[in-house]
């Protein structure tokens, strides 16, 4: 087994634990009104990695054109906006439905490198593409015992509408990274994501509220929930990254396609053994459409890779 393998299964097994987490404290803690603590909290905590690049890397930030950094400032914004829509997705779903949708991702990335890159489709990435779309569509209705039928309308247009915002974020990082390094531009994009948390901070009273709600009471446990969730996600990118400098990177990207099914896996094992921490629903019709619906995008994306 190649090093760089378990590098790369690092990410999509760390973001898993870290999508848990979210629904965690959006539907436990916050009940509802959560989505800008979370939000704001993640956005500033990019502060450490911006110190980690200048400092332990030392990157030189300053090589990169103005309009570069100035685009690559907008990227880290539209990230801001991409991880709002999650949120908000699954503060209204479960994990395992609404990370799913998230792989939809290079389907919307293979067009947006068409507009922009002038990439061309293949036919077996138009089919693979259709493939994943085929699978998140059976995520998208709910069966009761009654067979009454349930579109999941709002949820549906929170994921694909994050799934195709962070498409669009890394096809231009792409089209700005491809000629410098990538921790100076890694440094301007959460630059943006930085920017993004203290404007919402600043021109959101709402969310302004709820950030600063998890420091009243000392409530430590928040706090520690929250850092540890964010240190995760930056530890799952950090390890990808690492995995794509051993080993193709159309390959790493098929293992990251393990995370709908390790989000799926962690939810029947959390609400089995920790039903007070997990809220899965694992009666049979409902958990046989997430398995085959997380099976089929799972085929799909590692047809549109390999």
């Amino acid at each position: 087994m190649p090093t760089w393998f378990f590098y790369a299964i690092i990410g999509p097994i760390l973001w898993g634990i870290v999508n848990h987490a979210d629904r965690y404290l959006l539907n436990r803690h916050y009940k509802g009104h959560g989505v800008g603590a979370v939000l704001i909290f993640s956005a500033l905590f990019s502060v450490l990695l911006l110190f980690f690049i200048l400092f332990g890397v030392q990157a030189p930030v300053l090589s990169v054109a103005l309009s570069d950094r100035i685009l690559l400032v907008f990227i880290g914004i539209l990230g801001a906006v991409a991880f709002a829509l999650y949120l908000n997705a699954l503060d209204i779903e479960e994990t395992s439905i609404v990370v799913p949708f998230l792989q939809m991702g290079p389907v919307f990335g293979y067009l947006f490198a068409f507009i922009f890159l002038g990439e061309i489709l293949a036919l077996k990435e138009i089919l693979a593409s259709i493939v994943i779309l085929l699978g998140v569509g059976m995520l998208s209705f709910e069966v009761d015992l009654e067979n009454k039928v349930t579109f999941k309308i709002k949820m549906i247009l929170l994921a694909v509408g994050a799934s195709l915002i962070f498409a669009l974020q890394d096809t231009l990082f792409k089209s700005v990274a491809i000629e410098g390094t990538f921790w100076t531009a890694a440094f301007w994009e959460y630059v943006g994501l930085t920017l993004a948390g203290i404007i919402i901070l600043a021109a959101v009273p709402r969310y302004r509220r709820q950030f600063l709600g998890i420091f009243k009471g000392r409530q430590y446990t928040l706090v520690g929930i929250n850092f540890m969730s964010e240190l995760l996600y930056l530890t799952g990118n950090l390890a990808s990254n690492f995995a794509m400098l051993s080993a193709p990177v159309a390959l790493v990207m098929v293992i990251g396609s393990y995370q709908p099914l390790f989000v799926l896996l962690t939810g029947i094992l959390g609400t089995l053994l920790l039903p007070k921490l997990f809220n899965e629903k694992i009666r049979g019709r409902m958990l046989v459409q997430k398995i085959v619906s997380v099976l089929i995008i799972f085929l799909g994306s590692c047809w549109l890779y390999i």
